[in-house]
């Protein structure tokens, strides 16, 4: 059985008694004071909670998988289905059911599905952040001290994709942290701390696991137990594993859900949940997200960062620890078996790190598909390492190798995340998408240039992250552990309010269902009934619903529910007044098949002596990489005031005239 390890022995307060000066001991000892209570618990979660709340509420609703998973949990609020996954009603069989359900209790006791507020359904990812942070800090305690456990934790909550996960409502934050609490169970028994109540928290958490994201928990979870398995040759620790209610409850949890779906679809949700949806990933790069080996490898600077600081020490600490020591002469006695038995303890805590991260981050290098959030359910062992080196900075005073290595990594991340949103470089990412619409490139760039100036946001960004930046490097430089532990938190805000609040949020230009709905609401052609039409100001006749034609990214799927149609090819059909005196479209005429709808539809709606009014967007389609010119076409059930041709598309406030561009 392995004991938790090092300074976690004594009162942490103790170890800086005769530290120099440089690392502030008062102040260290009252952050160790924090690190071993129980309000510990409470820090972490409100710090995770503040970290990704900028971009809860500002960020609009992202495609595709975001837009999906809401819908489908919508739909199932709507039907009462809570065993089938259905989006737009047609079978999703493609992720198990357990993130629908946490969406729905989160939006069923905060709003409703008519509100189609994506907060509440970003409350479970929210929810599994804070979760992943505490669940850190549980597992570092019985692998390193509650100081080492607590800057762990505090590192991951920091992190940009945990913090970008938790904005975004889909599986992979929840998922994150249920995984995490399961390897904090194992942790807890290989100190000899956890029973048999340990075992089943282990098999409860996998099988959510299993619910949530199929076999990516037992990938994880298994792969680091028979790793641990080969190579200690030692199973006492797990026999908490095998007591039958842990087992019990895995089965019950798991296994009806599968049973109902199957029979429900009559077969067809382990078939294409298996052989199109994971069979592809694993044979061939399935959606285009190809990567070569090594993507992930490559990415984890950026996306640990502001916790790239601590990452290589973490690592090469894990590497040291595990190589051979030396062998040094020693007299015989009790002070060499201690000294003996703490190193086989550490030891044991970094094999049972590197055990949960090297096997399944293979398996995600090797595989075709890529996806940058696929290693996330690893991240909280990375900074678990990250929490350790730290520790052993702040208690010896000395750190030996990766310290300026980490530093140029950290700061050539935050220069890259400074310079992306100054304006040079936003000018010229608008000014390479406007290219694609070919002869309107110069109005086009006009309007988005236009849009980003109104907002007023300019460069504080930058200076923010610049600022922040600054601050923990000199901190570094001065070996001041609060201040830099303080400066990652800092790094993290600025640039979580500065993407997720104002940066992203504002680039209308590449948010092309935000235009089709400011376009619709142009002409009052929102679909009554719709939180988009509540908030518009329309009164008066509204749509009964939408049909769009060469456009059906899901956000615009979520914001109307089932006030619209997906027509599967672009016939256009006036309906009678009776059915829908006042019928509307969203067409993309940046496609060939909606120019042609759209040409239709002028032809008949003259042909029936009634007037159509037209409202148009430009708007990079960021899911497929296509320039796309939305317009909205409503269809009045009388004719137009005058005998003239129908009015030329309506630009509105957005779209001001561009200045004359010299010859």
């Amino acid at each position: 059985m392995v004991a938790p390890l090092g300074p976690g022995a004594i009162p942490n307060r103790l170890v800086y008694m005769g530290l120099s000066t440089g690392i502030f001991p008062r102040v260290m000892a009252r952050f160790d004071r924090l690190t071993e209570g129980r309000w510990a618990y409470a820090v972490l979660a409100g710090l995770v909670f503040l970290l990704a709340l900028p971009g809860l509420f500002a960020l609009p609703v992202l495609d595709r998988d975001e837009g999906r998973f809401t819908e489908a949990s919508s739909e199932m609020m709507e039907s009462g289905d809570f065993v089938v996954i259905r989006y737009h009603d047609e079978l999703r069989n493609k992720k198990p059911v357990a993130i629908h359900w946490f969406q729905s209790m989160a939006v069923s006791i905060t709003s409703g599905p008519d509100a189609r507020n994506i907060a509440d359904y970003r409350i479970p990812s929210m929810l599994g952040a804070i979760l992943a942070a505490l669940a850190t800090f549980w597992a570092g305690t019985a692998l390193f001290s509650r100081r080492a456990a607590f800057i762990a934790a505090v590192v991951l909550g920091t992190t940009l994709l945990l913090t970008t996960e938790a904005n975004i409502a889909k599986t992979d934050a929840a998922q994150c942290g249920i995984l995490a609490l399961g390897m904090g169970a194992l942790a807890q028994m290989r100190a000899g701390v956890g029973g048999k109540w340990h075992g089943v928290l282990f098999w409860v958490c996998l099988s959510f696991g299993i619910l949530l994201k199929g076999p990516i928990a037992p990938l994880v979870c298994l792969s680091a137990i028979a790793a641990l398995f080969l190579w200690e040759r030692k199973f006492e620790w797990a026999r908490p594993l095998l007591y039958w209610m842990g087992l019990s409850l895995f089965c019950v949890l798991t296994i009806p859900w599968y049973i109902a779906v199957q029979i429900a679809t009559n077969g067809e949700f382990l078939s294409e949940a298996v052989r199109v949806d994971l069979g592809q990933k694993l044979v061939d790069a399935a959606e285009g997200h190809a990567g070569p080996f090594g993507m992930h490898t490559a990415a984890l600077p950026l996306l640990f960062w502001p916790g790239t600081l601590l990452l290589i020490p973490g690592i090469w600490m894990a590497i040291s620890r595990l190589l051979p020591a030396k062998k040094t002469a020693a007299a015989d006695g009790p002070g060499r078996l201690a000294n003996d038995a703490a190193k086989e303890r550490e030891a044991a805590a970094w094999r049972f790190l590197v055990c949960w991260i090297v096997p399944s981050w293979l398996v995600f290098e090797i595989a075709p598909t890529k996806l940058v959030h696929y290693t996330l359910p690893l991240y909280p062992a990375f900074a678990l390492m990250a929490g350790a080196a730290a520790d052993h900075w702040f208690s010896t005073n000395s750190w030996k190798f990766g310290r300026w290595i980490s530093a140029g990594l950290f700061v050539l991340v935050a220069l890259l995340l400074a310079i992306v949103p100054t304006p040079p470089v936003l000018e010229q990412l608008r000014g390479e998408a406007a290219q694609d619409f070919g002869d309107l490139t110069a109005r086009v760039s006009h309007v988005w240039d236009q849009a980003w100036a109104a907002t007023g946001i300019g460069i504080w960004p930058t200076l923010l992250i610049l600022a922040a930046t600054g601050g923990t490097l000199y901190a570094l430089v001065q070996k001041n552990a609060v201040g830099l532990i303080a400066g990652l938190v800092a790094c993290s805000a600025v640039a979580g309010i500065g993407y997720r609040a104002l940066i992203l949020p504002n680039q209308s230009w590449m948010l092309s269902t935000g235009a089709s709905l400011s376009a619709l609401r142009e002409v009052c052609a929102l679909p009554e009934g719709t939180a988009a039409w509540r908030e518009s100001g329309c009164e008066g006749r509204a749509p009964k619903k939408i049909r769009a034609i060469a456009f059906a990214e899901p956000s615009l799927v979520f914001e109307l529910g089932n006030k619209i149609d997906l027509p599967p090819d672009s016939t256009v059909e006036i309906p009678s007044i009776a059915e829908d005196n006042r019928p509307a479209w969203l067409i993309n005429i940046g496609e060939e098949a909606g120019r042609e709808a759209l040409a239709t539809l002028i032809k008949e709606a003259t042909a029936a002596d009634r007037c159509i009014r037209l409202a148009r967007r430009f708007a990079f389609n960021y899911s497929n990489g296509d320039a796309s010119i939305l317009v909205a076409a409503v269809i009045e059930p009388a004719g137009c005031p005058s005998a003239e041709p129908p009015p030329p598309m309506r630009e509105g406030e957005e779209e001001p005239e561009p200045p004359p561009l010299d010859e």
